[in-house]
């Protein structure tokens, strides 16, 4: 019987966070890229909103295909979420050690329109969803940013994979970082748009929860994001 998502514990209408995993090409050579991501499941296809200047919209345009991974370790999702100029050398970025390749099955090759026959996904994944476009809405969205432009993607699942038994739940620490990642990402966007009051808000709250992480955590890995979270803010000011 072919697996379905619901295999996997994933209910409609609930927001998941994964970490994305697309591609593109530099000479021929598949060029894969990792994101996080919040998805929602309803009646087996998947939906995502995405901002135009990510390197996960341009290739999920370019490309249509993008693979959903299901991930135990926070620090993945802290190296797939911070990027760019504000980390020091000495931090290991994405490194193509974390990826492997899935053999696409010839009926999914027959769905795309670019021919590939594998697909990049993060090798610590307990499971994949691989995902067709559907449709595309483009709207504008407001939030404390201003107006700014997204993409809402309404994919097909083509190919749903189950790599190993997991039942992941991630305990205060994991929950408590994953959500200082996602504020320390809008922190970057309260810089840059040089927003003091905004700032300070978001700052307290990540220094809030850093303290209560700190209190009780013994997990390495969430060690290591929150330093990889602290140096990331240090190079922001």
């Amino acid at each position: 019987m072919e697996l379905q998502y619901q295999d996997l514990g994933l209910k409609d209408s609930y927001l998941y966070e994964v970490i994305a995993t697309t591609f593109s090409f530099n000479h021929d050579q598949l060029i894969p890229n990792a994101s996080c991501m919040g998805i929602r499941i309803n009646n087996n296809r998947v939906f995502i909103k995405t901002y135009h200047n990510t390197k996960t919209y341009q290739n999920l345009k370019n490309n249509c295909l993008i693979c959903f991974n299901f991930v135990e370790n926070i620090y993945l999702y802290t190296l797939a979420a911070l990027k760019g100029p504000y980390l020091s050398k000495k931090i290991e970025r994405f490194l193509p050690k974390y990826y492997d390749y899935y053999i696409l099955k010839r009926n999914i090759n027959e769905l795309k329109t670019l021919e590939i026959d594998k697909f990049p996904y993060i090798k610590d994944a307990w499971a994949l969803l691989i995902c067709r476009i559907r449709n595309a809405l483009e709207m504008d969205k407001e939030d404390i940013f201003g107006i700014v432009n997204i993409t809402e993607f309404e994919l097909d699942i083509l190919s749903i994979v189950k790599l190993k038994d997991s039942y992941k739940l991630f305990n205060r620490a994991e929950n408590l970082a994953l959500e200082t990642l996602i504020l320390t990402t809008r922190l970057k966007i309260v810089v840059e748009k040089h927003d003091e009051t905004l700032r300070k808000d978001y700052q307290e709250k990540i220094d809030y929860n850093i303290k209560k992480i700190n209190q009780f955590s013994k997990n390495l890995e969430v060690s290591k994001s929150i330093k990889l979270i602290e140096e990331y803010i240090r190079n922001l000011r």
